[in-house]
């Protein structure tokens, strides 16, 4: 019987060759996730703008309101340092490929979802940074 990822989690055994397909499908979840997003970045035809107002905000609620009320969650929850700094980092992490993903799939705020992945992820790196520092 096979010790992988399947069999860990509450004795299901599945047989090797299953399992050894599930391990190399969950692995290129994220790869595939990051080439549908960086596929719709590069479009032949300009594809429709993004309000610069709602993407800020989009953006601000985030990476910087949600990680604060992380903060505040921690400290009324009286969190060990590592504990409330584990929680803001959590919580001020880029907004993921899903968001664009499900954006996709249905066929609603496709910009909007995109254009946030990336700012998100660019600016995370300051933000992040800063809230390590400040909890470090």
């Amino acid at each position: 019987m096979p010790s992988g990822s399947a069999g860990r989690g509450g004795g299901l055994r599945l047989p090797s060759a299953a399992d050894a397909s599930l391990t190399l499908l969950s692995g290129a979840a994220v790869p595939t996730a990051l080439v549908a997003l960086g596929a719709s970045l590069h479009r032949t035809a300009p594809a429709e703008p993004a309000e610069p107002a709602g993407l800020a905000v989009i953006c601000a609620l985030k990476l910087v309101a949600q990680p604060v009320t992380a903060y505040a969650a921690g400290l009324v929850l009286h969190l060990s340092a590592p504990q409330l700094l584990a929680v803001v980092v959590c919580a001020g992490l880029p907004t993921a490929q899903n968001a664009f993903i499900f954006a996709q799939e249905y066929g609603v705020g496709e910009v909007v979802a995109n254009r946030t992945v990336v700012v998100t992820t660019t600016l995370s790196l300051g933000t992040l940074t800063t809230a390590a520092a400040l909890l470090g």
